[in-house]
């Protein structure tokens, strides 16, 4: 079999001008990268952003983009010479960029094959399907696809499928039956070939990490945790799934409702291995519910007694799960290293999380599994979010005092991101719910794009919201002086305090 050049590429990121704009190893591209080189093909995983970190463009007065120039990126692509270039597009503000990389790909060479990859391309197509169901004023149309220098997408789970286009690709080999293509053949019409999930994970690979510049992450020391005890983080998922259908999330869709766990072993030999050859000092794990299966959890935090490094759920855990063993389970993710968990709360008002978002948890359950979490040695930082369509301006100012009065240490109040592929996005596309001049290519961190009941505009919001975050960050200090100084460090000033929350 011929072997194929595969650049696999992240593009550009869309960043706050005065925030702390976070940074990490793409776990996906990573697994898909060490999938093609055990069917010996050559890889190369470049991050723009990563590169060009310190080229940050304004944007307007709040927003920069960061990452290499376009001739820096033209000069990657030829020095490379790809005969298939792959673009992760994790989120929907990564768009321009990805579509920048694709044009630039074309104009060195057009025979070169472009697809992307992603959430967001994989989203996408969950909004286009549904708007076939439900057919409203405007022809359906994945807006992706309708860019003539990107040949096609991959979608859902990609660590063995973009094994078989490249193979297929390199040699010439008819490529309409591999699971998971989208690929336009006429304007608003697609082949589209179901994607399907890993009926089990023991056969993915350990992620290609010596194919990414962890030192450039390892110098930003800007990864996903609200606050890192080490700029040497090795981010890990050993599970894939959720149970639950939250509206504003697009887990269910993109991994499914059945949580799918990795075998032990390889998650703790690419932990050790992790460990040893890039020196870490704290381990972070993106599962999007690792503490559904507490039997596994129990098992993982037996391995991660004996490695003894500090770890952390930055990712965010359901509030509610196995409520009468939870002061043990959490006893024994602070005995194993772990210092911090994220309790995904979301809302202080029980009709939010009954009839808006569709959460399963009860307002008066989330107090006593901050306590028991504390009570067993972890600091707790939680996530609320603002501005749900049909939210009312009391409800969010509800929302806010009863966070501040949780006993939480922290708080990220995040405002409500309609992110494509959720219920919560096609009701703001359906009704017309956004703020006048506001849209998806606004989508940033604390960017209000959605109009929300009491304030005259986003800019107001925005300010309302980081001032509740300002004032929640700053409980800490006031009621637990040495408690924030173990959090925070002794040197934290308010500053940098809000940056890391």
């Amino acid at each position: 079999m011929n072997k194929a050049r595969v650049l696999l590429i992240t593009p550009n990121l869309k960043g706050i001008k005065d925030g702390l704009n976070r940074i990490q190893p793409s776990l996906g591209l990573m697994t898909i990268a060490q999938s093609l080189l055990n069917n010996n093909h050559i890889v190369k995983i470049h991050d723009t952003a990563l590169e060009g970190w310190h080229n940050k463009q304004d944007i307007d007065n709040n927003k920069i983009m960061i990452g290499q120039s376009d001739e820096e990126i033209e000069k990657v692509i030829r020095e490379f010479n790809p005969d298939v270039v792959g673009i992760s597009i994790l989120f929907s503000n990564l768009n321009q960029s990805a579509h920048t990389i694709a044009r630039i790909v074309k104009k060195i060479d057009k025979k070169i094959w472009v697809f992307i990859g992603g959430n967001h391309i994989s989203n996408s197509l969950i909004d286009f399907q549904h708007n076939i169901v439900h057919p409203g004023d405007d022809i359906p149309l994945i807006k992706d696809l309708e860019d003539k220098n990107i040949d096609f997408a991959m979608v859902g789970e990609g660590d063995f499928t973009v094994v078989e286009l490249v193979n297929k690709l390199k040699n010439n080999q008819d490529i309409s039956k591999i699971p998971g293509l989208l690929k336009q053949t006429s304007k608003g019409k697609y082949l589209n070939n179901p994607s399907f999930r890993l009926t089990n994970l023991d056969n993915l690979p350990i992620p290609a990490r010596h194919l990414v510049n962890m030192e450039g992450y390892f110098d930003i020391g800007a990864f996903h945790s609200a606050k890192s005890r080490s700029n040497r983080v090795l981010n890990i998922m050993c599970s894939r799934g959720c149970p639950e259908k939250c509206t504003f999330c697009t887990t269910p869709q993109m991994w499914g409702t059945k949580v799918r766990w990795r075998k032990m072993d390889d998650i703790m030999l690419e932990i050790k291995n992790g460990v040893k050859e890039f020196n870490i000092g704290e381990i972070q794990f993106e599962d999007d519910t690792i503490t559904a299966n507490k039997k596994n959890l129990i098992d993982l935090c037996n391995g991660l007694e004996k490695i003894g490094l500090p770890w952390c759920t930055p990712n965010g855990i359901k509030t509610n799960y196995h409520l009468a063993n939870q002061p043990d389970m959490f006893k024994a993710m602070y005995e194993s290293g772990c210092y911090q968990v994220t309790l995904a709360c979301e809302s202080g008002v029980q009709r939010v999380l009954d009839n808006i978002i569709n959460k399963r948890l009860r307002v008066d359950q989330i107090k006593p599994a901050i306590e028991n979490a504390k009570k067993a040695g972890l600091l707790v930082h939680t996530f609320w979010i603002l501005g749900y369509p049909g939210e009312t301006f009391e409800e969010i100012n509800q929302t806010i005092e009863f966070a501040l009065s949780s006993g939480a240490d922290s708080f990220s109040f995040a405002i409500l991101s309609p992110l494509p592929g959720t219920p919560i996005y096609r009701k703001v596309v359906k009704e017309n719910l956004w703020w006048e001049g506001r849209n998806m290519k606004d989508l940033m961190f604390r960017s209000s794009l959605v109009s929300v009941d009491g304030f005259k505009s986003p800019e107001e919001f925005e300010k309302f919201v980081n001032e509740a975050n300002v004032r929640g960050n700053l409980i800490l200090k006031k009621n637990d002086p040495s408690r924030f100084a173990f959090k925070y460090g002794k040197n934290a000033n308010e500053k940098s305090l809000i940056k890391q929350t």
